[in-house]
């Protein structure tokens, strides 16, 4: 039987990690997204957002709470200039709800991104109705301009 020596080797690989991702070597092993936003613009080619997807249904496993369903949005970005974000807004005036997300875009940075709100809790005893109306608004905000990408009344359906 041979004798294995864990400790060792996971000791080993904490520092050699430590070595290369210091300041001696200089690997980023963390790259984080910028968390400001700034001048600048984005370039959208496509969005899907299934609006009709939107919905209130009972919780799951007897929690005795509802909740409102909204789907993620999928944004297709060209170019981008500055440091602009992507905001990702769904709202529910007469349940006083508002559910949101934003991606804070950089200089050159395109691609597909996601942007999830998630899903809001409803006291069951607040809904009094089978259909609300809501908003989704997609948007592009800097400092120095607010374009709008999606701007849509939705109808909000009470599944039970």
């Amino acid at each position: 039987m041979v004798p294995r020596q864990p400790p060792t080797v996971v000791a080993l690989f904490i520092l050699v990690t430590l070595v290369v991702t210091g300041p001696l070597v200089g690997v980023d092993a963390v790259r984080t997204q910028p968390t400001t936003i700034g001048d600048g613009t984005a370039a959208i080619s496509s969005v899907q957002l299934p609006t009709s997807e939107i919905r209130i249904t009972d919780g799951r496993f007897g929690t005795k709470v509802a909740y409102l369903r909204v789907p993620d949005a999928s944004v297709t970005v060209d170019s981008v200039t500055g440091r602009p974000r992507l905001l990702y807004q769904v709202t529910v005036p007469a349940l006083d709800i508002s559910r949101e997300d934003e991606q804070v875009l950089s200089e050159g940075q395109s691609g597909t991104y996601r942007l999830a709100s998630g899903d809001r809790a409803v006291v069951p005893s607040a809904l009094e109705r089978n259909v609300y109306r809501g908003t989704v608004l997609l948007r592009v905000q800097s400092f120095e301009t607010a374009e709008t990408i999606v701007a849509e009344n939705v109808t909000v359906q009470v599944e039970r």
